[in-house]
């Protein structure tokens, strides 16, 4: 069996060290797609990001006497995770809805390939930004912009432009914007899309795409699915009062 982590497994709650040495002693049977917050770990680890008082939960693992492996572990997570077997693509937010299963493919494969290379710590030090995806984008640019649409993206407007500063239920948004996946221009119509991050839209499916987040890191609750019954959820209460 496998158990896949749709992102943000720090920084989401009190005892991210915790979190992160817990799934790193089943990493023969553990992956995460690489959501926002595991990529800001990893910027302050490698990337010579400045540390600030709200990362406090992410400090003990900076100090861990065990922070090597657990780096090492993170940061060779995939950006998305394929499962063929069942038609399945996950990624912690977004996909951007101009691309086909292979340009998101060979996308992800690119940013995992920077974030596990040499120049990580370049990569990860310049991704801070809000760049939305265009073809005509190149060097930096379109590195972020790849990366913020597998781990930022929730609403885009109707030129295909990304908004990253909207995090509110679509029913509570700006018309002006809609969410991704109800994009006219989506690509992959053909597999079942799975993601997170977006918490406001509490266990949401439509059409082919399902998330997961029902905010647990917010007094809501944690969700799993069995991929052999992915109409069936597993549900379980946070310990955080709302």
């Amino acid at each position: 069996d496998q158990l896949i982590f749709l992102g943000d497994l720090i920084n989401r709650g009190p005892k991210s060290l915790e979190v992160l040495e817990f799934l790193y002693s089943m990493n023969h049977c553990v992956l995460n797609t690489l959501g926002n917050h595991d990529l800001h770990l990893l910027a302050l680890a490698i990337g010579n990001q400045p540390y600030r008082e709200k990362d406090h939960s992410i400090k003990p693992i900076l100090e861990s006497k065990n922070k090597i492996n657990l780096i090492e572990w993170l940061r060779h997570q995939p950006i998305m995770h394929e499962e063929p077997s069942f038609n399945s693509i996950m990624v912690h937010a977004g996909i951007h809805p101009s691309w086909d299963i292979f340009q998101a493919r060979s996308m992800a494969r690119e940013i995992e390939s920077l974030i596990q290379s040499n120049n990580a710590s370049k990569v990860l030090s310049k991704m801070y930004s809000d760049d939305s995806w265009s073809a005509d984008l190149e060097g930096t640019r379109k590195i972020n912009s790849i990366i913020n649409c597998f781990t930022r993206l929730r609403f885009i407007d109707q030129n295909g432009v990304c908004n990253f500063t909207e995090k509110n239920s679509p029913k509570n948004t700006n018309d002006a914007f809609m969410p991704w996946f109800m994009s006219p221009e989506m690509k992959i119509t053909d597999m079942n899309i799975l993601f997170g991050h977006w918490s406001t839209l509490e266990d949401f499916q439509y059409e082919n795409v399902s998330c997961l987040d029902a905010g647990c890191v917010w007094g809501g609750e944690m969700i799993a699915i069995d991929l052999r019954e992915p109409q069936k959820r597993i549900k379980v209460q946070s310990f955080i009062s709302r």
